[in-house]
């Protein structure tokens, strides 16, 4: 088959204008020479992400995320059981890559990992992925014991911009740690929803990554009866760089139609 290809494609070449045999069968050989390393490299990442060595896995896990190759979906799907928490966080960020729906079930699953990291990992990703399926997985993953996982889930919330989220998020931005109600407060600002508003004016009174993601929540949400709010918050702020921010914020909000 490979010779009657490469047959082909020499009398292919030979009848344009001006060609010449010679050039024919270079064309002809560099064809077929520039496509087999692809299928070999493929393979080769296959092989190293079986690989004794960890750090080996992890970089055929980004090689394959890297190559957009559907192929390396259910490899990386596998790579999620890994032994190494760093190579189960790497493939959960390259199943993000590649964009992929069937990671979403085994990615949800991988919400239960005993290691922070890789759950926080899989819930940025599971947003990233926007199955709405997952509103609920994700919403549960707000009340994990690690503030980094809850944060992750509140962002990959935000990113799948369902109004199913709205009360939890909600919920979440009085979360004991401040990058959880900033993420929440910003997750609210992607949904878009005015039940937030109010749950965000009370906010502004909060510490400043909350205060200014909250500011600029409202201003994405565009509803014009927290003005007000915003413009002492603004008024009060003492903090020059953060005051102009929450000056964009309010400007914006101000701008927003009735």
């Amino acid at each position: 088959m490979k010779v009657c290809f490469f047959v082909l494609f020499v009398l292919t070449v030979l009848v344009q204008p001006g060609a010449s045999p010679v050039f024919a069968v270079q064309a002809a050989v560099q064809d077929s020479t520039d496509k087999t390393p692809k299928r070999d490299d493929f393979k080769r990442l296959l092989e190293r992400i079986k690989s004794q060595s960890s750090s080996e896995r992890r970089e055929a896990i980004e090689q394959l995320a890297e190559s957009g190759d559907s192929r390396a979906v259910e490899p990386l799907i596998t790579a999620l059981k890994d032994p190494d928490p760093d190579v189960r966080a790497s493939a959960a960020n390259a199943l993000g890559e590649l964009a992929d729906k069937r990671a979403v079930a085994p990615l949800t699953t991988t919400l239960s990992d005993e290691v922070s990291f890789v759950r926080a990992a899989a819930a940025r990703v599971l947003g990233q992925l926007g199955d709405g399926g997952t509103v609920d997985a994700l919403t549960g993953s707000l009340r994990d014991n690690n503030s980094t996982v809850r944060g992750a889930a509140a962002m990959g919330l935000g990113s799948l911009k369902d109004a199913r989220a709205v009360q939890a998020l909600i919920s979440a931005i009085r979360d004991e740690a401040p990058d959880v109600r900033s993420a929440a407060a910003t997750a609210l600002g992607d949904l878009r929803d005015k039940r937030a508003v109010a749950p965000l004016i009370q906010a502004l009174k909060d510490e400043k990554m909350v205060k200014l993601a909250a500011a600029i929540a409202l201003a994405d949400i565009g509803d014009r009866s927290a003005v007000t709010a915003l413009s002492e918050a603004v008024a009060n702020e003492k903090d020059e760089e953060m005051r102009s921010q929450m000056k964009e914020a309010l400007q914006r909000l101000m701008a927003a139609p009735e």
